[in-house]
């Protein structure tokens, strides 16, 4: 599916760009390096297998410093230099509905990450009917932080997009939500919804229902305040 569903992508754009610094450097030490002939190549080696030793964990603290700097430094100029702070975890919270239509909320979280330059944040939670009801709603409501900027480049294009596939099981499409772009599938065989909404070029917020259908879902999403998320964007 287009777009980005989870922090998990966000932080494997992180990972792309580590690899990318990694390989930068990898590649600036084999061009500086003077060809061998491959007796001297077989004596190099034997010569750095006996005499080179084990990276030394400071060594590679200050790699890591590095990198990460680096990759600050590069979200910065991304986000046309911009410190971008996720809101507190706090406010995020406050965001998840304390109850929806007939399901109480449960396994509520609240999580903020910092690796390797990205910090990001996000907020969670679980609904359950009551009863024999197996219908169940999560709520994810993720600020992309110090990543909006590369989120906002990587939808720049996405967003003029029109996607529309329909199935036996199911349908998924692109449309919008109260003016922002967001993706809405459902699977008529197993009654599971989805409808991922991408607020202000910086929040990520996702509604998947299970044994419900996808009107229950919308109704989910429309408890959840869309404006004061998108006024938080502009600060």
């Amino acid at each position: 599916m287009i777009g980005i569903s989870s922090k998990k992508e966000l932080v494997g754009i992180c990972l792309v760009m580590l690899l990318l610094y990694g390989c930068g450097k990898k590649e600036d030490q084999q061009s500086e390096s003077p060809k061998q002939s491959p007796a001297d190549s077989t004596t190099s080696a034997k010569s750095q297998d006996e005499t080179t030793p084990a990276m030394n964990p400071v060594d590679l603290s200050a790699q890591m410093a590095d990198a990460e700097a680096k990759n600050r430094q590069a979200l910065l100029v991304m986000n046309q230099g911009k410190v971008v702070e996720p809101v507190d975890t706090g406010t995020l919270k406050e965001m998840l509905p304390a109850e929806l239509p007939g399901m109480t909320r449960s396994n509520t979280s609240v999580e903020r990450n910092q690796m390797m330059g990205i910090d990001i944040a996000q907020a969670q939670a679980d609904y359950n009917a009551s009863g024999d009801d197996e219908a169940s709603v999560h709520i994810m409501i993720m600020d992309a932080g110090n990543m909006s900027g590369p989120m906002k480049m990587g939808m720049t294009g996405w967003t003029m997009t029109q996607y529309s596939r329909e199935t036996d099981n199911g349908y998924e499409k692109t449309t919008t939500y109260k003016g922002y772009k967001a993706v809405e599938e459902y699977n008529t065989v197993n009654h599971q919804g989805k409808l991922r909404v991408f607020v202000a070029d910086r929040f990520v917020v996702e509604v998947t229902g299970s044994q419900t259908t996808i009107d229950v879902v919308k109704q989910a999403m429309d408890k959840i305040d869309i404006k004061k998320m998108a006024a938080l964007a502009s600060k």
